[in-house]
Parts: C-alpha cells; structure tokens; sequence
C-alpha cells in the first residue's frame, strides 16, 4: 500500500484548512455586504469543511501512524494553539463591533448572528494557515 508522506499529509491538511476558512470568510463578508444571513447556500461552507475533514482523515489514515505522528509534531501542536488563541479574542471582539452595528441600525440580527459565526471558523482556520505557511515564526 503506497503511503502519503508527512509532508504530503501536511500540504493536504493545509490546503482543505484554508479552503474551508476562505469559504467561512467569503460567507461572512457577503452576509455583511449583501445584509442577508443567507448570501449564498449554507451547506456550501458545511460542504468544504466536511470535506476537508473527510479528505484530511482519510489522507491521515493511507499515511499511516508514524507519518500522521511526524505531521501532528510539535509545531503543529504550537500552531494549532496560537490559531485558538487568536481565533477565540477576534470571537470575544466581534460582540462589540457587531453590537454598535446591530444598535446603529447597520445590520439586523440574524445578518450579525450569520457573520460571526463564520467569521469566527475563519479566524482560527485562516490564522492556522497563515502560522503553519510562515513555519510557526
């Protein structure tokens, strides 16, 4: 059975982590600048990240233990937690922003309600990538 080298299963794990924050970002944009909770059909965000996850799981598995080990090392781990880190403030600091936004009469609720939920998928998915392209400097 040919196996997926560490490196090829971090590339793969990279590129459908930042296909599914790319697809989060653009849903939460278009929900802001269109004003509707809906901007286009949400099962295409699901649809990505489940088939990211699916892609990476399965890549992870015809890689085998000791390549999966090698490509979830340390620096993964350091990535991964400086991508939580910044994902969870920008979550914390979306509650004002949208605050004043929904008070000044700029967005409705279920546009806010749309809009940080994706943009709080795409601050971690899209911070983890921006780490792990840089090499976790």
């Amino acid at each position: 059975m040919a196996h997926i080298s560490a490196p090829l299963l971090s590339r793969i794990r990279l590129v459908g982590v930042t296909a599914t924050g790319l697809v989060c970002l653009a849903f939460g944009l278009s929900a802001v600048i269109l004003g509707r909770p809906d901007p286009f059909a949400p099962w295409i965000p699901v649809l990505v990240g489940g088939g990211a996850a699916l892609t990476i799981a399965i890549s992870a598995l015809a890689a085998g233990d000791r390549n999966a080990e090698i490509a979830t090392d340390e620096l993964y781990f350091s990535e991964s937690r400086r991508a939580q880190i910044l994902g969870f403030w920008v979550a914390v600091l979306m509650y004002p922003v949208f605050g004043v936004a929904i008070g000044s009469g700029w967005i409705t609720y279920p546009v806010a309600f749309s809009a940080m939920g994706t943009f709080t998928a795409a601050a971690f998915l899209l911070s983890f990538s921006i780490f792990n392209i840089r090499g976790g400097v």
